[in-house]
């Protein structure tokens, strides 16, 4: 009787330790995420700058007397690329500031370089919403401007 007992029981145990059958499924077509639109980039411009003179996919390029100023749309990710592209410069050669404004993470930096005049002197800014990077980089020569570049830059914003 004890040994009848001692089985009952013992299958009683073992009936709750079933595997359960897990199942993994594959779809045959490539599903791709859908990209977020780009946003508009807002700049107010100084009033000698000429129209477009260079316009493709995502990027302006203004001229003025004595500088250029380039609009860009990448996509966002790499930081470092970004900054390579704008100014030829590795992220860690360069002091870049790092703020936000509103809901997106801005980015600021300078460089300079050699041009056909003399010295140059570059200025950039990112802005990042985490799907694309917003860029305006500007270059100019390094003498005397009548342009105040604070304001330009201040400007910098999405729609």
């Amino acid at each position: 009787m004890k040994k009848l007992v001692g089985f009952i029981l013992l299958a009683a145990l073992l009936t709750g330790c079933t595997a359960e059958e897990t199942l993994e499924t594959v779809n045959d077509e490539w599903v791709v995420p859908v990209m977020a639109q780009p946003r508009e980039i807002l700049v107010r411009l100084p009033e000698d700058t000429l129209a477009p003179v260079l316009e493709q996919e995502g990027r302006q390029l203004y001229m003025g007397q004595d500088y250029e100023i380039m609009l860009e749309t990448l996509s966002s990710g790499d930081l470092s690329a970004t900054i390579r592209s704008l100014c030829g410069y590795e992220k860690d050669q360069l002091t870049v500031l790092e703020t936000r404004q509103g809901d997106l993470d801005r980015y600021d930096f300078v460089w300079t370089m050699a041009g056909e005049n003399g010295d140059r002197l570059g200025r950039a800014v990112i802005l990042d919403d985490g799907t694309y990077h917003y860029c305006m980089s500007a270059l100019r020569d390094a003498g005397d401007t009548q342009i105040v570049w604070r304001d330009v830059f201040g400007s910098f914003s999405l729609t």
